[in-house]
């Protein structure tokens, strides 16, 4: 039997804002999985057995479970306070962001709903400064509160609000944990299927830098005596099945240039690579770095348009090339598009859960005041982050992969892995990583 449960706002002038909708979507529909009602009586409100008031005087005696409010659901705020580590005011054990100071009990209690609201808008992300980005324009997991207080490793928001619901007698809806691979294709081969002047320019390049084995690998590849080392799309889909997990393969289509260097979108390989990956899983567009840093939106949807010529299917996923986003800019890109679902909520430097949820959830634009038309898809794990940002070897991987799930087990969550066709070659710097996806699903479904 689903939950049913009644709220009631008691901050300001007791409006239900748009805010308050939107948290309450996130903690009761997505984390939870019960229904919400907002009675507007005092008869239907004391009908419900199981009530919820935000804000105001603190009602818990008379049957109502009580959040205080801090007031960044009501109102912009530029400065909030710690709240205690633990105690009956703060859910799960750790202190909280926006702290509300209860007197009568002497302690500092947390306004939980509002760092919700922080944390899956990346309300923070909007004042750091453009210094403290990386070489690609993106966000540093050091910089964030999330990574500074030791959030990332698990999916934060859903422990705290599974552990408040556990205080008040109650639990989520049963929910399947889940482990999502999704593939993204930046270079969909190695050396086949590239137009002759590309093939020709290579080649000298490899000669002048008097690389052989790159120039033997070459012309063994276009001469049928080995397989491309980047066709890896049997192995990997054959891997999917034994475990029984659908992946999705996200195409970069991106005319050539600095940052976008796969292959050529119309050149017939790519049409027929397609096509095959669609027979046994989804897809979906990578959209490019210089289509993410274009003044408009033409570049994008030109790719989009793209896919949706050579796959034959109306495209509404997407993952950002780099895992570019400006927030909350490139969602409101994104939907303007015609994208439905974006997969590119996740750290490139460090693993973990960047807005402290593991399952999807509906966007929010905080300038406009709305929940978006647009579903967020956090990334866990990328293979790029564990080997080059990281640092970390095949084995120590295995290991840090199995503990994040874990973790995702824990609040009944999705497990989102971010690979590439390449690194599972074996190929080059992922000598030894085509091992450890392979061992990862043995541990992780």
């Amino acid at each position: 039997m689903v939950e049913r449960v009644a709220i009631r706002i008691c901050e300001g002038d007791g409006a239900v804002l748009n805010r308050h909708r939107y948290v309450a979507y996130l903690i009761f529909e997505v984390i939870l999985g019960w229904e919400v009602a907002w009675p507007t009586d005092e008869e239907t409100w004391n009908s419900f057995p199981l009530k919820v008031q935000y804000g105001g005087i603190d009602t818990h005696l008379l049957g109502a479970a009580f959040i205080p409010a801090a007031g960044l659901l009501f109102k912009n705020l530029d400065s909030w306070i710690w709240s205690d580590a633990e105690g009956p005011g703060v859910p799960g054990i750790g202190r909280l962001p926006f702290g509300v100071e209860n007197k009568e009990a002497g302690r500092v209690d947390a306004d939980w709903w509002s760092w919700i609201f922080w944390m899956a808008t990346r309300w923070e992300e909007r004042a750091i400064d453009s210094d403290a980005l990386d070489g690609f324009g993106r966000v540093q997991a050091g910089t964030c509160l999330a990574f500074q207080e030791g959030w990332l490793k698990r999916p934060e928001v859903e422990a705290r609000v599974r552990a408040w619901a556990a205080s008040i007698g109650k639990q989520a809806a049963s929910r399947a944990y889940r482990v999502l691979p999704t593939i993204d294709v930046d270079s969909a081969y190695a050396y086949l299927h590239r137009r002759p002047f590309r093939v020709l320019g290579a080649a000298v390049k490899d000669a002048l830098h008097g690389d052989g084995n790159r120039w033997n690998e070459r012309w063994r590849v276009l001469a049928g005596r080995m397989s491309d080392p980047y066709d890896t799309y049997d192995w990997l889909e054959g891997l999917h099945r034994r475990y029984d997990v659908r992946a999705r393969y996200f195409f970069l289509l991106a005319s050539r240039g600095k940052y976008d260097r796969g292959l050529s979108w119309d050149v017939p390989g790519m049409k027929q690579l397609i096509q095959q990956i669609q027979r046994h899983a989804d897809i979906g567009i990578h959209p490019g770095f210089a289509a993410h840093e274009a003044a408009n939106s033409d570049r994008m949807l030109e790719e989009v348009e793209r896919l949706q010529l050579l796959s034959g299917e109306t495209v509404v996923h997407a993952r950002q090339h780099y895992l570019l986003q400006r927030i909350d800019a490139s969602w409101k890109r994104l939907e303007s598009i015609g994208i439905r679902h974006d997969h590119s909520l996740g750290f490139a430097d460090f693993t973990g859960f960047r807005a402290g949820i593991s399952r999807p959830y509906r966007a929010f634009d905080v300038q406009g005041d709305r929940m978006m038309e647009l579903t967020l898809h956090p990334v866990a794990i990328m293979d790029a982050t564990l080997h080059r940002y990281m640092g970390m070897t095949p084995e120590l991987a295995v290991e840090h992969v199995k503990a994040i799930a874990d973790e995702v087990k824990a609040v009944e969550g999705d497990l989102t892995l971010l690979w590439h066709n390449e690194t599972v070659s074996d190929h080059g710097e992922w000598s030894g990583w085509k091992a450890v996806y392979e061992q990862l699903f043995k541990h992780v479904c």
